[in-house]
C-alpha cells in the first residue's frame, strides 16, 4: 500500500477544502492511494502524517506569497492562499529531510522551486517579442503549447525526449533554478517547464497532466513513475 500525501485548495469564505478527483483517479489508477491534507491543517499536524506517507503530491493552486522567495508583492500578484503556503513550505523541507519523493505540479513547482532557493517571476509578461500564451483559453486537455524535453533527463526517460504538446494554466514561473535542480524542459519562448533531481527522487511540471491523461494516456506515466518511486507500482519509467 503505497500512500501519497497530496495538498489541496482552500476557500476561505466558505470554510472549505477540495481537490479536483482529476488527481485522485490518476493516483490511484498508477497505483498509489491518496491522502488528501487540506490547507487548514496546521503545519506540525501536516509534517507528521507526512511520516506516515510514502511521498508527496504539491497540487496546483493560487499564487505563492512573493516574501517566500526575497520580493515584495507586484500589481499583477493574484489571490494568496496563506496557510497552504505555510502548510507546503513545511511539508517540503519535511519530505527533502526524509527523501520521499515529490511530485510537483503547477503551483507545484513554483513552491518547490522557491523553498530550494530558487526566484518565481511573478507575471508573465505576454506583451514581449517571442513569448507565447501561457493562460489557455481551450479545453483543459487541449495540447495549447509545445515543450522542448531535454535528453538524458528523468523527464526523457518517462515521456520521451524532444517535442511533446502540453496545457497550460499559470501566470507565474520559475525564474532563478534552485541549486540541486536541473531544467529538464522548456517552452518555445524559453520558459521553465519542468525541473528534476534524481535523488531524492523530485519531478516538477508547469503544466497539468493530471487534466490530461484521459484523453493522451502518456502523462498518465508521470504518476505512475512517481508512484514507483515511492515504492509502489512496478513500471519501467521510474530511474
Amino acid at each position: 500500500m503505497t500512500l501519497i500525501a497530496v495538498t489541496s485548495m482552500h476557500n476561505y469564505k466558505d470554510h472549505r477544502s477540495s481537490l479536483s478527483d482529476n488527481y485522485i483517479e490518476a493516483l490511484e489508477l498508477a497505483g498509489g492511494i491518496p491522502v488528501i491534507l487540506p490547507p487548514s491543517l496546521s503545519p506540525e499536524a501536516s509534517v507528521q502524517a507526512l511520516k506516515k506517507m510514502d511521498g508527496l503530491l504539491l497540487s496546483g493552486g493560487p499564487d505563492l506569497s512573493p516574501l517566500y522567495f526575497g520580493q515584495q508583492p507586484q500589481p499583477h500578484l493574484r489571490s494568496i492562499d496563506a496557510l497552504r503556503d505555510q502548510q507546503e513550505i513545511a511539508l517540503i523541507k519535511a519530505a527533502r529531510e526524509q527523501g520521499m519523493p515529490i511530485f510537483a505540479i503547477c503551483r507545484g513547482i513554483q513552491v518547490l522551486n522557491a523553498v530550494l532557493g530558487g526566484t518565481i517571476t511573478q507575471h508573465i509578461d505576454e506583451t514581449l517579442p517571442g513569448a507565447i500564451q501561457h493562460s489557455q483559453k481551450a479545453p483543459q486537455w487541449h495540447r495549447h503549447h509545445h515543450i522542448t524535453i531535454k535528453s538524458e533527463t528523468m523527464l526523457a526517460s518517462i515521456l520521451g525526449e524532444g517535442t511533446i504538446g502540453v496545457n497550460s494554466y499559470h501566470h507565474q514561473v520559475v525564474d532563478k533554478v534552485a541549486p540541486g535542480l536541473m531544467v529538464s524542459a522548456v517552452a518555445p519562448d524559453g520558459l521553465v517547464e519542468a525541473v528534476e533531481c534524481a535523488s531524492p527522487w523530485t519531478l516538477a511540471v508547469q503544466w497539468h497532466p493530471e487534466m490530461m491523461w484521459r484523453r493522451h494516456g502518456e502523462f498518465l506515466r508521470l504518476f505512475e513513475a512517481f508512484v514507483t518511486a515511492c515504492g509502489g507500482g512496478d513500471n519501467e519509467y521510474a530511474s
